[in-house]
């Protein structure tokens, strides 16, 4: 018996691990295409606001662009999640990186021939915010698909580290366009979705697989039990999926209230340094600190997230924000506070590998298209909210008050990760020192 033992341990230890995350195809042409969508993504971002007030807009007319990209992103996360469990997901990536190409495309000819006015603008914008929701949650719900589930906490620090690296070089890249020619940034967008387009065509997805013989909560038998899901339907069947497992429905209100407080904190902090007359350089730095902070936290991850829990990982975001923030009240604006800041981002990615890895896990595939729609329009009204909330305070009780109050925020959030059961409960990733991912 021992004999045998010892074969059997001596085959399992033999057996190759899955290949590192640098030498797994499919995944870095998933993330490939997604980088490239994102680079152009981030430089429109700038471009929208700048585009109208060149034409003679006012602010509140250049703050509708950026509203119709959020708020569509947000409005379509829930449907875009539901598709995504009901279509092929590759093509619904291919669908929308085409929509957002042809639309963006529609926008550089306007602009070319001087005919662009602001409801072309607004429309460009909003379906460009659909096709965001759209290619994301599709993306989110391949993930598990294409990657192992010993390697997901390593894809899904890449894939962070793929968001903060377009928000340090995206914006840059589309203001020196806009610079060089107005209609250059919203024609380097097109160009780099037909090109993620053009690379998604070389993925290479397993067979799904094999549809459940009932509903994925087990309702629906007896008659009417094969009629297939409608989109209503595949909403609601989302919604009581995340209601019925507390871990993941905490972590996603968790995340939720941090997005909303982290990103008005940031318009506060920029309207602050304008306010105090900080020059355009010094006010971009702001942006390139915190994207700068979060790069250099994904790379620092992969060694962050072995040594500590998923609840410890949570507890020092969440405290340490809590602790960084009165700072902002008294150092100097511009670059110090994009330090401060920076300083919050860097923690941020261990805490949503190990938080991201884990939902994926625990999320059956019939249902990771509905819960990454359900995160979509939780964090999109998250950063949607949060800057008109501090803006509004910013109006009445002005700079100091309302860093404090955001602090206060963050003290909140911080107490409530601490004694809520489900996330000091919160099980780890299975650990991949072994064979690491290469990350």
């Amino acid at each position: 018996m021992t004999s045998g033992s010892t074969t059997a341990d001596a085959a399992v230890a033999a057996e190759p691990g899955p290949p590192p995350l640098s030498r797994n195809r499919e995944y870095n042409v998933l993330w490939t295409a997604n980088m490239v969508s994102q680079l152009g993504a981030q430089g429109t971002l700038i471009a929208y606001p700048l585009l109208v007030l060149g034409l003679g807009g006012s602010a509140f007319e250049a703050s509708l662009a950026e509203f119709a990209i959020a708020g569509s992103r947000a409005l379509a996360a829930l449907p875009s999640g539901a598709l995504a469990d009901r279509v092929s997901r590759k093509t619904l990536m291919l669908v929308s990186e085409f929509g957002r190409a042809a639309a963006l495309g529609v926008l550089a000819l306007l602009v070319a021939i001087g005919h662009a006015p602001l409801a072309a603008i607004v429309v460009v914008a909003v379906v460009e915010g659909v096709c965001t929701s759209l290619f994301g949650t599709a993306d989110q719900a391949l993930l598990p698909s294409v990657v192992p589930s010993s390697q997901l906490a390593d894809a899904v620090t890449r894939n962070t580290a793929r968001y903060y690296l377009a928000t340090i070089v995206g914006p840059g890249i589309g203001g020196f366009l806009y610079g060089v020619q107005r209609l250059l940034p919203f024609v380097a967008q097109a160009v780099t979705s037909a090109i993620a387009f053009v690379t998604l065509l070389f993925l290479r997805l397993p067979a799904p697989p094999p549809a459940p013989a009932s509903s994925p909560e087990g309702e629906g038998e007896g008659e009417g039990a094969d009629r297939p899901e409608g989109t209503l339907q595949a909403m609601a069947s989302g919604l009581r999926w995340l209601r019925g497992n507390p871990a993941v429905r905490a972590t996603v209100l968790f995340g939720t209230a941090f997005n909303l407080v982290f990103s008005g904190l940031l318009i506060a902090v920029v309207v602050m340094a304008q306010q105090d007359g900080r020059s355009g350089a010094e006010i971009g730095a702001i942006g390139a600190l915190v994207g700068a902070g979060g790069v250099s936290g994904a790379l620092a991850a992969g060694r962050l997230r072995r040594s500590l829990s998923p609840f410890t990982a949570l507890m020092v975001l969440t405290w340490a924000t809590a602790v960084l923030v009165p700072l902002l009240a008294v150092v100097p604006t511009g670059w110090p506070s994009g330090l401060v800041l920076g300083a919050a981002a860097f923690l941020a990615p261990t805490a949503t590998a190990l938080v991201a890895g884990h939902q994926m896990m625990v999320t059956p595939d019939e249902m990771r298209g509905r819960l990454a729609g359900l995160i979509g329009v939780s964090m999109g009204a998250g950063a949607a909210l949060g800057p008109l909330l501090c803006g509004l305070l910013l109006e009445t009780v002005h700079a100091v008050p309302t860093v404090l109050s955001c602090a206060a925020a963050f003290l909140l959030i911080a107490l409530g990760v601490t004694v809520t059961p489900a996330v000091r409960a919160f099980p780890a990733l299975p650990d991949n020192r072994e064979h690491p991912s290469g990350s």
